[in-house]
């Protein structure tokens, strides 16, 4: 069944396009080395405060270069998990740019389109081998490293250092939206393609789309599921490593609320900062919960699925419009 799936155009693909599939493995594996080695670094950075017998906050003068020493290893073996998450963030542009420009605006451009064409392969043939081949690498690749970065950030340095599964870069990089994400980019990739036919200006306008596509979804990515809110005189301080907060404010005695972000200064003098008179007030917390991750995790994956197979269609569309 391997040689089936492998046969005619997309063997092809696989040919055509080996070059650049080596350098994604190889991409593939540095980030795996980056993940890996950010995990052993720390470790072994705990392990040698260990042997010394001190902690982190020792007052123990003799404690200090050890300590020091140990929170400069664990601070730069965050960052490697940081440069991985930013590329990770980058990838569904990446992929998006050469699906548009190299594997499709080229061929267009050149006209090499024809001789496959010319050997008894259909135009919806050769555009679903141009995208399967891609996407089977994309789907494979990025599960691994959602998988593996989840396990390198949550064990490892960002214990010491936070990042927190809400920031934009932790949350493109775990579950299932990078996946979705890549695959849109895919998709969004071979539509541009198809309808630009210029390689460079076609990776261009990809970059662009997919980028402001990934934008809207992060500007909007607090209210794909419904918050919590929180209301009293006394909200209890909230872990902020599990629980992202989305608006904090009063309530004045009508009713209307007025945000922090509408007035800045002690939350005990909100009321007369922000204009609230007379009567009393309540202040009020809107917060997603660590177990919002998933439900919040599946409506953006399930928006960005959406708007790949719509592009999928639209591409297989544009091309029988064109060579009908």
């Amino acid at each position: 069944m391997s040689a089936n799936l492998l046969a005619g155009p997309r063997w092809v693909v696989v040919r055509q396009h080996r070059w650049p599939l080596w350098a994604a493995l190889g991409l593939l594996l540095v980030a795996v080395g980056l993940m890996l080695g950010s995990r052993l670094w720390a470790d072994a950075a705990v392990e040698a405060l260990r042997t010394t017998g001190c902690a982190v906050d020792s007052p123990d003068p003799r404690c200090f270069q050890a300590a020091r020493d140990h929170t400069d290893s664990i601070w730069a073996a965050r960052h490697l998990i940081e440069y991985t998450a930013l590329g990770m963030m980058a990838l569904p542009l990446v992929v998006g740019a050469f699906m548009a420009g190299p594997m499709i605006a080229r061929e267009m451009e050149t006209g090499t389109y024809l001789v496959a064409w010319s050997q008894s392969v259909s135009p919806a043939r050769w555009l679903a081998a141009k995208l399967s081949v891609p996407l089977v690498t994309v789907v494979a690749g990025t599960v691994l490293l959602a998988q593996l970065f989840h396990w390198a950030w949550s064990t490892g340095p960002a214990h010491a250092f936070p990042t927190y599964w809400y920031e934009p870069t932790m949350y493109a990089s775990i579950g299932a939206v990078p996946t979705a994400s890549a695959v849109m980019g895919v998709a969004v990739g071979t539509l541009i393609g198809l309808l630009v036919r210029r390689t460079v200006v076609a990776m261009g306008v990809t970059a662009l789309v997919t980028g402001t596509i990934l934008a809207v979804l992060a500007q909007t990515r607090a209210h794909l599921w419904p918050v919590r809110t929180l209301t009293g005189h006394d909200i209890p301080e909230l872990p902020i490593s599990r629980v992202w907060r989305v608006d904090a404010g009063v309530i004045g005695p009508s009713g209307e609320r007025v945000s922090t972000a509408d007035c800045y200064g002690d939350i005990s003098q909100l009321p007369a900062l922000c204009g609230v008179r007379g009567g009393k007030v309540t202040h009020y917390l809107d917060h997603h919960p660590g177990d919002h991750f998933w439900p919040i995790q599946l409506v953006e994956t399930g928006i960005v699925l959406a708007l790949a197979a719509l592009a999928a269609v639209l591409a297989f569309r544009v091309l029988r419009r064109h060579h009908a």
